[in-house]
């Protein structure tokens, strides 16, 4: 009987020495992107990581998009001054360009829901580094339209935010605001076609999670801004404290670096 118990103690103090070692040195995965690179906790490899334009200050306050250094002494860039937004704040982690740009093209239309949790990891090892986006009670997904949903199989945002939700231990809740409006593709509209395309295309189905709450609103890409805007239009007249936005990728808009 005791050996059996001394047994049974060395194999459960071998399956916690086994768990310390892979938390300490994790078995190298393969990177979802090129299938060669040694990766872990599912991220990419150091190479696909090297090919992201990760944005680095001088931004705009409001919309995170980068500046010229000529436009510093400007604390928000032309585009906030010229729209109203009802988030407080956004922030993107890249540009929206070369290979983030061919990435997303595969986790939004060529089925590769692999991508999502790796291009998430992105978004947690952001916050990580800004407290600020730390402390919500809540993390939304910008939903989309169930009959784009049954296309491709998932939503791409909710993908991208569930490794943010195990590092912040937030709930994430993807059924209190849904997407009623089919709207057409916002990459092939102008900025006012956009916000005119996407107006009232969300609705509030349960307000009482809302009411009073601080609100983490996850998109993949923020080019004009107008589909978070108008998330966070109608998350605010529900009853949220505040809303700030974060989108894997954002564009950098051509009249903020032609103006002089």
């Amino acid at each position: 009987m005791m050996k059996i118990r001394i047994i049974e103690i060395q194999k459960w103090l071998c399956q916690i020495g086994n768990g310390m070692v892979e938390l300490l040195f994790p078995t190298p995965e393969q990177c979802p992107v090129c299938g060669q690179e040694e990766c872990y906790h599912g991220g990419l490899g150091k190479n696909c990581l090297s090919r992201i334009a990760f944005i680095l200050p001088p931004i705009c306050w409001r919309c995170g998009r980068p500046q010229r250094l000529i436009a510093v002494t400007r604390k928000n860039c032309l585009q906030c001054n010229e729209n109203r937004y009802y988030f407080s704040v956004a922030r993107s982690v890249a540009v929206y360009e070369g290979f983030l740009r061919e990435y997303l093209t595969e986790l939004k239309y060529r089925y590769r829901p692999d991508l999502g949790e790796a291009l998430g990891i992105l978004l947690v090892e952001w916050v990580k580094c800004h407290p600020e986006y730390q402390k919500f009670n809540l993390i939304i997904p910008i939903p989309i339209h169930w009959q784009k949903l049954t296309v491709r199989g998932y939503n791409q945002a909710e993908l991208l935010a569930n490794p943010l939700q195990k590092y912040l231990g937030i709930p994430i809740k993807c059924d209190i605001i849904v997407r009623d409006k089919i709207t057409l593709s916002q990459n092939a509209l102008n900025k006012e076609e956009r916000f005119a395309n996407i107006h009232e295309a969300f609705r509030v189905i349960d307000t009482k999670p809302i009411a009073g709450a601080k609100i983490l609103l996850i998109d993949d890409i923020f080019t004009t801004g107008a589909t978070v805007s108008e998330a966070s239009r109608v998350l605010m007249r529900a009853g949220a404290q505040d809303v700030k936005v974060l989108t894997l990728a954002g564009g950098i808009l051509d009249s903020e670096w032609l103006a002089t």
